[in-house]
């Protein structure tokens, strides 16, 4: 019969000493067999019982007696005899035979039991009865007959030699004792007699199961101990391995991978170790990205600021020669080399304020209510003669309604500022740069695109990194320093909005998604 070990019952609310007896909220953590469900077999048997209307008043029939001796013979290759009844059913039988029941003598139970000795019908082996002294006595302790193993059976009724028998009772099945008794009484014609088995040897029959025991404990403590020297230089071993593995570590090599075994503290060790190595790895990631970054930074500024200082070396250089012609002609040298110097002292702000991690500080005790499409129409008003000068042209698809946003105005116009002037500067000459303001439910959807060869679709991913130039426009001749579209997703996020870019086919679109406010 198989037991299902998995399945779940609740016991809550049945009265049950483990779920309902500890009271409050607590979560008992042992397992017991009040968790698992009765064998099928003692349900039915229930059940059967409980079907007869009538209760108490039993005693242990004849299934009882069999399922136990059926469970020693099964388990332990023993037979178990039922001594006592079987001692009662062959004594009386014995009595019947050689008296034809004629019980008025007391020498009758004593010639039962020298019959049944003659006759090997006791219900034991004949070694352990050889074994065995054999007292009769009455309720009083005097001695009717008796057997020794040394002499033949006797008759001690005149002699009156009297036995303890309560101290016999009291010392039967004392399993510390080299000793054993058994009483059995048994009742003739209303006078009770006690029959006494004493021997100094064990009976097998009695003795057997804790023979088995034994063996099963000494062969218990040498499994355990086996197991417990296996299982405790699993766990040096393993210990050894993660030793070895921390100092793999150590050494640099961060590619070793480690094999978590179970569920104990040293596991978690493991994992530990496991979670320091990823850890390790990712800050040297981050720090050779970082010196990635710092050199790409370097390398732009030499690129950004090697123009406008070569314009202001041009500057002074007149200035310094008197190759100007007029005192007007060295002012406006002075003044366009003084432009030169603020274009890139602005530079350097925004690279320290970006590489210092600081956001643009988006107030909002500065956000108003603005009219963006306004706000963006007057963006592409100014930009357009900067558009016509290098050879591109806005096409404005702006609505004429009205859309408001609460916004911080400077900030917001530095966003248009940047994506516009972004544009300008990547956009193919004699082509059209489209700005269009749409409404999405209660969101404001701003897209500028415009053609261009300076970037690819990979580029989208990083194009709002700081400092990052897409490879086609760090090699071209359009100043740049990678920090426009990094201020402009900054200063958009800080407004709560969100911003992407995309490319599809030459065509470079930005797109500026902000809330609306409700008209």
């Amino acid at each position: 019969m198989k037991i299902d070990f998995n399945r779940q019952i609740n016991r809550k609310n049945t009265d049950c000493s483990k779920w309902d007896g500890q009271g409050g909220d607590y979560i008992p953590l042992w397992v017991a067999d009040m968790d698992f469900p009765v064998a099928e077999p003692v349900l039915e048997a229930l059940k059967k019982r409980l079907e007869h209307p009538f209760f108490g008043y039993t005693f242990p029939g004849e299934s009882v007696y069999q399922a136990v001796i059926s469970y020693y013979k099964r388990r332990y290759d023993i037979q178990v005899m039922r001594m006592v009844r079987e001692l009662d059913s062959s004594l009386s039988a014995a009595m019947d035979e050689i008296s034809a029941n004629d019980l008025d003598d007391d020498k009758t139970l004593g010639d039962a039991m020298k019959y049944l000795l003659q006759n090997n019908m006791l219900p034991f082996a004949t070694e352990e009865v050889n074994n065995m002294n054999i007292t009769i006595a009455n309720r009083n302790g005097l001695v009717m007959w008796k057997k020794i193993v040394e002499d033949e059976n006797e008759d001690y009724r005149n002699k009156k030699v009297y036995v303890d028998v309560d101290a016999l009772v009291e010392n039967s099945y004392d399993d510390c004792s080299t000793e054993y008794s058994f009483v059995y009484t048994k009742s003739i014609k209303k006078t009770l007699y006690y029959i006494i088995f004493e021997t100094k040897v064990t009976p097998e029959y009695l003795y057997a199961d804790m023979k088995l025991k034994g063996v099963c404990i000494c062969l218990g403590t040498i499994i355990f101990v086996m197991c417990t020297l296996i299982m405790t230089k699993k766990r040096i071993d393993y210990i050894r391995y993660l030793s070895d593995v921390v100092n793999r570590i150590s050494n640099g090599n961060l590619n070793t991978t480690i094999e978590k075994k179970g569920h104990d503290e040293i596991t978690n060790i493991a994992y530990s170790i496991d979670n320091m190595q990823h850890n390790i790895d990712r800050m040297m990631k981050e720090e050779r990205e970082n010196d990635r970054k710092n050199m790409e930074l370097i390398t732009n500024l030499s690129h950004d600021i090697k123009t406008p200082m070569t314009i202001i070396t041009g500057y002074l250089d007149v200035i310094i020669s008197h190759k100007y012609e007029s005192e007007e002609e060295r002012d406006t040298y002075t003044k366009k080399a003084f432009q030169q110097v603020e274009k890139i002292n602005g530079m350097i702000h925004k690279i320290f304020v970006l590489a210092r991690n600081e956001k643009p500080q988006v107030s909002m005790n500065n956000k108003t209510r603005c009219n963006i499409s306004l706000m963006l129409k007057q963006d592409v008003s100014e930009f357009e003669g900067v558009a016509l000068k290098q050879e591109r042209n806005f096409i404005a698809d702006i609505t004429e309604r009205p859309v408001y946003a609460d916004v911080d105005v400077e900030h917001m116009r530095e966003v248009f500022d940047n994506i516009l002037m972004n544009a300008i500067k990547y956009s193919k000459k004699n082509t059209d740069i489209i700005v269009a303001l749409l409404e999405d439910n209660d969101s404001i959807v701003i897209n500028v695109s415009n053609m261009t060869d300076c970037i690819k679709k990979s580029d989208c991913e990083r194009i709002f990194d700081k400092f990052y130039r897409a490879d086609h426009a760090r090699n071209s001749s359009i100043a740049g320093n990678g920090l426009g579209l990094s201020i402009v997703k900054e200063t958009v996020e800080g407004l709560g909005g969100s911003v992407k870019a995309d490319y599809e086919k030459g065509l470079f679109t930005i797109c500026i998604k902000i809330k609306k406010c409700s008209d």
